[in-house]
């Protein structure tokens, strides 16, 4: 078990307690009262200390009302992580001695859907850097530095509060008497309800009076005016017997129900070597807040309020594995779709190199191609004039009305250099103007455009009367799409034979492309090339 030593001190002498503390388990195994010398408490304590082998020690040191400022205050219901942070901005803005550098801390006394009530302590760097000093002048380090009345309410708390199944009856007064002064707690059920220090006048019954009174304004303050109040008083009898006899029954009057009354000796609720209570005497009471610190240090520290360890902002408990896994989970992912997008960027790197490799050696290709084309359209554009007039004078005779309607006179045919196709005028007689519509009907189709420069009446006996003259055009698309209607035409012909000659073995061409025979080459140049360009025909 670890030595601790919990020492307050005012202005005549220090109280030292020391304890053997592991966890739960406290026990007090020295104690000392000691009028302060000359030289100061940092040289005081130094001497004690060094006499008792306790230098290095941990030092939890207990302040009173005196050193910081205190009230009840009410805050929103918000959660525990926040509200630290709130109760700061809180009292900065409500304590005297409150600023940014002040050092405040809390004890919560009840939480509603309404709100939080809290008791808020502040106290500034002048009051806790003396303190300080003054330990470490000690040769002992400081572990807390704790309000002394809410020290000793943790003791009550843990000690006997705790384990008292009526404990919620009524209110209860505990009253820690310390020289000229007096430090109340105020409980409502197992909670910390009010806190007030006063002081009080040196003699009875005055003393007793004044501390009635402020009981009563410190029940009226905490909400219990008019309750049943009992009444706890660190001491022994020899020493407080009186003033809690007296004390009850100024609170007793006008109530039916009297209070309980006791007197507590803090050595003697806990585990205590039986030479420490000798040799601290009658003024044991005064050791309850020093007990308190050793008892609540490590197992029950939230029920102190404590400026070495004021309470912070606590961030939110995250559960390690969930959080692991949202984060490993996206970065799995992350990697993953990563680790896709890269490898279909470098197959499409791969395929682009395959195909610009590919379109280099092409490009040769296409030039050539490209040269071909634009010789095949000059050609095509040269012999889309090559118009068949045989087979359009063909048409015309399959198309013209019989004899006895239409004398034809004179035919006349002519291509197009330029544009390609050409024009055939019709120049003749007719019995009447409806053979004239039927003839053009006859010559219009897609490929033919008619058109007639009117018919003009003869002056005749015979039946001829009408004289007409008609222009049919053809147009250079036709001519062109002929030509090659009968190249695809001759070209399925010559498969057809060659496939005839392999199935009776004749001989193939040659690998160069030569065809075995003239006749057969003379075939293939009729089929890549049936031009005859006629500049006019007359008939």
């Amino acid at each position: 078990m670890t030595k601790k030593v919990a020492v307050d001190w005012d202005e005549q002498q220090i109280r030292i307690v020391v304890g053997e503390v592991s966890g739960k388990q406290t026990r007090i195994v020295d104690a000392a009262i000691l009028p302060i010398q000359t030289a100061g408490v940092g040289t005081t304590l130094r001497k004690w200390i060094q006499e008792h082998g306790l230098e290095k020690s941990e030092c939890l040191v207990a302040v009173g009302r005196d050193s910081a400022e205190l009230r009840q205050m009410e805050f929103p219901p918000v959660p525990d992580e926040e509200l630290p942070d709130m109760i700061r901005f809180q009292a900065v803005r409500t304590f005297a001695s409150a600023g940014d550098s002040a050092t405040v801390d809390y004890l919560p006394t009840s939480r509603t859907e309404k709100g939080v009530r809290a008791i808020v302590s502040a106290t500034g760097a002048n009051k806790l850097d003396p303190i300080r000093k003054a330990i470490s002048e000690a040769g002992m380090n400081v572990g807390r530095i704790a309000l002394r009345p809410i020290a000793a309410a943790a003791l009550y708390q843990i000690i006997l509060r705790d384990k008292t199944n009526d404990s919620t009856r009524s209110t209860l007064a505990l009253i820690d008497l310390v020289g000229d002064e007096a430090e109340i707690v105020l409980f409502r059920g197992r909670d910390v309800s009010f806190v007030r220090s006063v002081r009080l006048p040196s003699q009875s019954p005055a003393r007793v009076n004044a501390l009635a009174g402020e009981l009563r304004r410190s029940m009226i303050a905490c909400g219990a005016s008019g309750s049943p109040c009992d009444i706890a008083i660190w001491g022994t009898p020899d020493r407080h017997r009186d003033e809690l006899d007296q004390l009850a029954d100024r609170l007793d009057q006008g109530q039916d129900t009297p209070s309980e009354k006791r007197l507590i000796n803090p050595l003697q609720i806990v585990d205590c070597d039986s030479s420490v209570e000798p040799s601290v005497g009658e003024t044991v009471g005064r050791l309850a807040p020093l007990v308190g610190l050793l008892v609540a240090d490590e197992a029950h520290a939230d029920r102190l309020i404590d400026f070495a360890n004021p309470r912070e902002y606590i961030p939110p408990s995250t559960n390690r594995g969930k959080m692991a896994a949202m984060i490993g989970i996206p970065a799995a992912l992350v990697l993953g779709l990563g680790w896709l997008f890269w490898s279909q960027l470098s197959s499409r790197d791969t395929e682009i190199d395959r195909l610009e490799a590919a379109n280099a050696q092409m490009r040769d290709q296409v030039k050539t191609a490209h040269a071909s084309v634009q010789r095949t359209e000059r050609i095509d554009q040269f012999l889309d004039a090559d118009v068949n007039w045989l087979e359009e004078i063909d048409r015309l005779a399959g198309a013209l009305p019989p004899s006895d309607q239409l004398i034809l006179k004179q035919v006349s045919a002519q291509s197009d250099s330029r544009q390609g196709g050409g024009r055939m005028v019709v120049s003749g007689l007719v019995t009447s103007p409806d053979v004239i519509d039927e003839m053009e009907s006859s010559l219009r189709d897609e490929s033919h455009r008619v058109v007639g420069d009117g018919a003009s009446q003869v002056d005749t006996e015979d039946a001829y009367r009408w004289q007409i003259r008609e222009t049919v055009s053809v147009g250079s698309e036709s001519v062109r799409a002929d030509r090659y209607e009968r190249i695809a035409k001759l070209a399925e012909e010559e498969t057809a034979a060659e496939s005839t000659s392999e199935a009776e073995g004749e001989p193939k061409p040659d690998p160069d492309g030569t065809p075995p025979d003239t006749e057969t080459q003379e075939a293939s140049q009729s089929a890549s090339l049936n031009v005859n360009v006629q500049p006019e025909v007359q008939s």
